[in-house]
C-alpha cells in the first residue's frame, strides 16, 4: 500500500490511533496545529501529514464552519508542498464537507511563515516515523479495528481542524534535528511569505510490490544526509563547439532552453550568464522561462475596453519586514490585508520593486513598478502592479527606505513602525488584466495580473536610492502570444 493511500485509510479510522496535535501558531482568530503522529514517509524525499486550523467562535460564525483539516504532501528536498484533501467540520466535529483536491499543485515554500514551521516539523530526519511496510500494517490494523467496533472518540484526538485554509507553505531550513522541539506558539501576525522557490524535480516512482519486497529483504539504509537536504549533484558535462566556447568566455549568447550551463552554480540575475536569456538553462525546473506560452511581463496594448469588476481592497495598518533578497527590495507582511476580485479573495503576502517598470503600456515604460503579490486558499496567485513615475516623494516608500537593511540577503523589522498599504494604491482604480506568470524563476504560469492604469509618484531621490542598490532588475517584455487583455472603460 502506498503511503498516501495508507494515510487516507488511517484518516478514515482516526479513532483507532491517537493524534498528537501541537500548536504551531495562534492569534485571536484561529489556531494552527500539526498532528505529528500523522507524519509519514512517502516517496523518497517526500512526507505527508495532517494539519488543521481551528477558528474562534466569532470567525466560525462568519465562515460557516468551526475547523478545517488538511492532508498535505511535503517535498523535503525541493521546498514545496501540495494539499491533497480537506475536511470541513462544525462545532460538534461533524463533517460539513469532505473534498479531495482535484489538481494537486506543488506550491513553493516561503520564509518566516507559519507554513515554514509546519514544513520544518514535517521534514525532520525520520527517526520516529514509521517505514512504508509498517505504515501498511498500521493501516490494516486500523481498518480491522474500525470494522470490529467503533471505539469512543476523543475530541482532542479527532477534532479535525483547519490545515488548508492557508496552504502549508514554508521555506527550507538547513537546521536538521533528530527530535521535534517543543516550541511556543508563534503569533500569526508575524508570519511572512517570500518569493516562490523552484517547483520540485520529478522523482522516479517505484512499483509498490518491488519496494515492499526489498524493504522486507533487507533493513532500511541509514541516510547520511537529512531528508530535506538535496544530495550533491554531479556537475553536468556539456560538450561545446569552439564557437560556443568562445561565446561563453565572452559572456554572449544564451544556451538553448533546457540545456544546463557548464557552470551550474551560476545564480540567476538580470545580466551576464545568469541573465533572463539563460534562466531556462540554469535549472531543469525553470524551463518555462524559455518555453512558456503565458509569460510576464508584457507590453500591454490593444486591450478590449469593458466594464471590469472593481477590485475590492481591504488593506489595513500593518507591521512589516524589509528584505534585501539579492534581487530586489521586498516587504513581507503579516495577515489581515486582502483583495477580492472575480469571486475570489486573496491575501496580500508581500510586495517588491523593479526598476525600470517591467510592464509597458503601449510601448511606454516607467521609472519603477511595485508588485503586490496575493494568494488565495487554493494557492492561486494574483499580482497587482502599480506603476511609479517621477514626481512628488511617496511617504510610504520613504518609510521603507528609512528601514532598509544594511546588507544584501538580510532583513530588518522596525519596532513600533507600521504602514498603511492603501497609500500604495492610486486614487483611480481602473486597470488592465491578463493571465501571465511570475517574472522571476521558476516563471510559473497561471498568475492573474492586474496593472493599475494610473501611476503613483515617487521622488527622484527615492528612485536614486533604489538605483544604488538595483540599477536594473527588470525582466524584458515577453511575447503576448494571442492572449486576451481587458481594460476598464
Amino acid at each position: 500500500m502506498r503511503p498516501l493511500a495508507a494515510l487516507l485509510v488511517l484518516a478514515g479510522t482516526t479513532s483507532a490511533l491517537a493524534a498528537d496535535w501541537h500548536t504551531v501558531a495562534s492569534d485571536k482568530k484561529r489556531t494552527i496545529e500539526l498532528d505529528r503522529a500523522s507524519i509519514l514517509q512517502s516517496d523518497p524525499g517526500t512526507k505527508v501529514a495532517w494539519g488543521r486550523i481551528v477558528l474562534s467562535d466569532a470567525e466560525a460564525g462568519t465562515a460557516g464552519y468551526t475547523a478545517v483539516k488538511a492532508l498535505n504532501r511535503y517535498d523535503c528536498r525541493n521546498q514545496t508542498f501540495a494539499t491533497i484533501k480537506r475536511v470541513y467540520l462544525d462545532a460538534d466535529s461533524a463533517v460539513i464537507k469532505d473534498e479531495k483536491v482535484k489538481v494537486e499543485k506543488d506550491m513553493p515554500v516561503a520564509a518566516g511563515s507559519v507554513d515554514e514551521k509546519l514544513w520544518r516539523d514535517v521534514c525532520k530526519p525520520a527517526g520516529a516515523i514509521a517505514d512504508i511496510s509498517q505504515l501498511a500494517k498500521n493501516a490494516s490494523k486500523a481498518a480491522q479495528a474500525a470494522q470490529a467496533g467503533k471505539p469512543e472518540l476523543r475530541p482532542a484526538d479527532y477534532r479535525p481542524g483547519k490545515g488548508a485554509e492557508k496552504p502549508a507553505v514554508t521555506r527550507v531550513s538547513t537546521e536538521g534535528k533528530a527530535e521535534h522541539p517543543v516550541d511556543a506558539p508563534v503569533p500569526i501576525k508575524k508570519n511572512f511569505i517570500d518569493k516562490p522557490a523552484p517547483p520540485p524535480r520529478a522523482e522516479p516512482v517505484e512499483k509498490a510490490p518491488e519496494r515492499h519486497a526489498r524493504a522486507e529483504a533487507a533493513p532500511p539504509e541509514v541516510q547520511r544526509v537529512p531528508v530535506y537536504v538535496p544530495a550533491p549533484r554531479p556537475r553536468p558535462r556539456v560538450v561545446r563547439s569552439p564557437v560556443m566556447q568562445g561565446e561563453a568566455r565572452a559572456g554572449h549568447g544564451p544556451a538553448a532552453p533546457g540545456t544546463p550551463l557548464a557552470h551550474h552554480e551560476i545564480h540567476w540575475s538580470y545580466d551576464g550568464d545568469g541573465g533572463p536569456p539563460n534562466w531556462a538553462s540554469l535549472k531543469p525546473e525553470w524551463q518555462l522561462c524559455g518555453t512558456g506560452e503565458r509569460q510576464s511581463p508584457i507590453d500591454i496594448r490593444e486591450g478590449i475596453k469593458v466594464e471590469l469588476e472593481p477590485i475590492r481592497f481591504e488593506y489595513r495598518q500593518s507591521e512589516f519586514r524589509v528584505v534585501d533578497n539579492g534581487h530586489t527590495i521586498q516587504v513581507n507582511l503579516g495577515q489581515g490585508n486582502t483583495m477580492s476580485v472575480m469571486g475570489r479573495m486573496y491575501d496580500l503576502v508581500q510586495f517588491h520593486f523593479h526598476r525600470p517598470s517591467e510592464e509597458r503600456i503601449n510601448g511606454k515604460g516607467f521609472d519603477m513598478v511595485v508588485h503586490l503579490v496575493h494568494k488565495d486558499l487554493d494557492g492561486r496567485l494574483a499580482v497587482v502592479a502599480v506603476l511609479l513615475e517621477r514626481g512628488q516623494a511617496h511617504p510610504l516608500v520613504q518609510t521603507l527606505w528609512n528601514n532598509l537593511p544594511l546588507e544584501k540577503n538580510s532583513d530588518y523589522s522596525p519596532e513600533g513602525v507600521s504602514i498603511d498599504l492603501n497609500q500604495l494604491l492610486p486614487d483611480q482604480r481602473n486597470y488592465y488584466t491578463y493571465m501571465g506568470s511570475l517574472t522571476t524563476p521558476p516563471c510559473s504560469e497561471g498568475v492573474l495580473w492586474m496593472v493599475m492604469k494610473q501611476p503613483a509618484q515617487v521622488s527622484a531621490e527615492q528612485i536614486s536610492i533604489f538605483s544604488r542598490l538595483y540599477p536594473m532588475n527588470a525582466r524584458p517584455v515577453q511575447s503576448i502570444r494571442g492572449r486576451l487583455i481587458k481594460e476598464s472603460r
